[in-house]
């Protein structure tokens, strides 16, 4: 019998043919009768329980630091499951500065004239460049940068009157 057989609190009763006819746990002193599949859960247990205690070094920390060094660290250790209170108070503080700031850019754009409106849309929000404005409205494109740093320039007053 090997040594863990010894301190086991478990057993298998057989007959002269070698045929198990009852499953044993002691509990308390007292050996209780329990169906195979009983017997088998806690023998799992069991010997889950010996495997971990044998696999653990004693006297030994664990560190999620060493673990992370030697490789064994599984991604969704310290993963965090939910955004935390202060990762939501920000991300609705950003959220409503990026609202008041969208409120400012409209209201600077509905400012400006017409013309200076729709290359502003036309180079930063439909992505054409200067040479491509420039030959649909028939200027030079040289024309159209200067329009465009004017009108940015004025945005640029705009936003400093806001702020202040």
């Amino acid at each position: 019998m090997k040594k863990w057989q010894e301190n086991r609190n478990y057993r298998k009763i057989r007959d002269d043919s070698g045929e198990v006819v009852a499953h044993i746990i002691t509990v308390d002193g007292r050996d209780v009768a329990v169906t195979e599949d009983v017997f088998a859960a806690y023998a799992q247990m069991d010997r889950r329980e010996r495997y971990l205690s044998e696999d653990l070094p004693t006297g030994k920390v664990l560190s999620l630091e060493q673990m992370a060094e030697d490789g064994v660290l599984p991604d969704y250790v310290g993963a965090e499951t939910a955004p935390s209170a202060e990762d939501c108070v920000l991300a609705r503080e950003s959220e409503r500065e990026r609202e008041e700031l969208t409120s400012l850019l409209l209201a600077a754009l509905i400012s400006l004239e017409d013309r200076d409106r729709q290359l502003i849309t036309a180079l930063f929000y439909d992505h054409l460049s200067t040479r491509e404005y420039a030959r649909r409205i028939g200027v030079t494109q040289r024309a159209v940068i200067k329009r465009r740093d004017r009108i940015l320039k004025d945005l640029k007053k705009y936003f400093e009157k806001s702020a202040a």
